[in-house]
């Protein structure tokens, strides 16, 4: 793993370098087979709530809206509250989506401490707030992570791969996201093991704050089904930031799919040092709609 806090920008660059030759190599059109895209007879496939996106797009022609809230209890007292964590997914070829969060509302008491926040929504929104004593803030969230996820086809069985970049406007309150434009690129995969089990993971990196800082992200999860729509999950969290230390979240949660187009979902989780969440807990529901005129 990559301690941030003594790493130089040439690190992140040449990171960024063996990610792009990686996805070369595994995903090269010329020899891989053609991944699957999902139909609209597929189950509901969602990214949330875990902290890595799903590697499966959409189908062509629908949207998907995927929503929730997240509580989140920091080491000196310090309590965050967000709503409605609403991401907006549009297939649009059997492969390719757009996706982006829409702003949420997020509330913040402090007794006058510093802290970081991880929010679900973007899964990068690590702002270290440092606010007054025994305040109460409230605030809108950025425009977030507005982008195009590609499926992408592998050499391997049963991996499935994609790429997704986006950027983040800077739209909302300053405490609750940063400041500045904000460029993010990532990589998630799934890979059967079992009928039953599956490893996954996603790998990211994005710039923070008008450029000033960079942060890689490393999530690492275990999926075990139960029948055809219930599953639960197992997640570790690593968030690495130039200028700051690392933080690292044990993360875990369920998902009911209720039919093919709506899904609920549990999450909670802790963290496994000083800087990150002493615990948080959420709960979402996620819907597709499939019958668009617009879209078909």
């Amino acid at each position: 793993m990559i301690k941030v806090a003594s790493c130089g920008v040439d690190l992140w660059v040449e990171l960024l370098i063996v990610v792009s030759a990686l996805l070369f190599t595994f995903t090269s059109p010329c020899a891989c087979p053609a991944a699957l895209g999902m139909s609209k007879d597929d189950d509901i496939d969602t990214n949330r709530p875990s902290f890595m996106d799903s590697p499966l797009v959409v189908p062509k022609g629908s949207v998907q809206l995927e929503n929730g809230a997240l509580y989140q209890h920091f080491q000196h007292g310090v309590n965050y509250f967000d709503i409605s964590e609403t991401e907006v997914r549009i297939g649009l070829t059997p492969k390719t989506e757009f996706q982006m969060f829409v702003p949420n509302f997020v509330l913040l008491h402090s007794p006058g401490a510093s802290m970081t926040t991880v929010s679900n929504s973007s899964l990068s929104a690590l702002t270290t707030v440092n606010s007054a004593p025994s305040n109460t803030l409230t605030g809108i969230s950025d425009l977030q992570e507005i982008g195009l996820k590609r499926q992408v086809g592998t050499h391997f069985k049963d991996l499935n791969v994609a790429v997704i970049g986006g950027v983040t406007v800077p739209t909302g309150n300053k405490f609750v996201s940063g400041t500045g434009t904000q460029p993010v690129l990532r990589v998630p995969f799934t890979k059967a093991l079992t009928k039953n089990w599956s490893f996954c993971g996603m790998q990211s990196i994005l710039v923070l704050n008008s450029g000033s800082d960079v942060q890689y992200q490393n999530f690492v999860m275990l999926n075990r089904a139960f029948g055809a729509r219930t599953s639960a999950f197992v997640e570790y969290g690593g968030f690495y930031t130039h200028h700051q230390g690392p933080l690292n979240i044990f993360h875990s949660g369920a998902v009911r799919k209720l039919n093919k187009n709506n899904q609920i979902d549990i999450q909670f989780g802790f963290g496994m040092n000083k800087a990150a969440p002493a615990a948080f807990v959420g709960a979402g529901y996620s819907c597709r709609f499939d019958r668009l005129p617009l879209l078909n």
